[in-house]
């Protein structure tokens, strides 16, 4: 399970005091939207969509600490720099994996510094 810069978090909070709340529901949304147009873009073989939109979502998984998501974002990004889509799906599985589990961390953490 992927872990979360607490830290991070921490700062988000102090700054944005109850907005960090709607900045991760932003997150989720904004997320679900760019993986299922990176699905497509796998499917359609674009390697400038899956780059730009795993880029984006790197830097944006980052921003909320999650690390181990962000990663998995920038190895989308690197296969969509290189358009290299052989054994694409197994990585994009393990993204969306990721994007799951880190949601439930980030959920989890919200009720407990509520």
């Amino acid at each position: 399970m992927p872990a979360l810069d607490l830290a991070l978090l921490e700062e988000l909070r102090e700054f944005m005091e109850d907005d960090v709340f709607s900045l991760i529901d932003e997150f989720e949304i904004d997320t679900q939207e760019r993986l299922a147009a990176i699905e497509q873009a796998i499917i359609n073989r674009d390697a400038g969509t899956l780059r730009a939109m795993a880029h984006t979502m790197k830097g944006g998984a980052a921003s909320l600490g999650a690390e181990n998501l962000s990663q998995h974002f920038r190895g989308l990004e690197y296969r969509g720099r290189d358009a290299s889509f052989q054994d694409i799906q197994q990585d994009f599985s393990n993204a969306k994996r990721c994007f799951a589990d880190s949601m439930v961390l980030l959920r989890k953490w919200l009720a407990e510094d509520k």
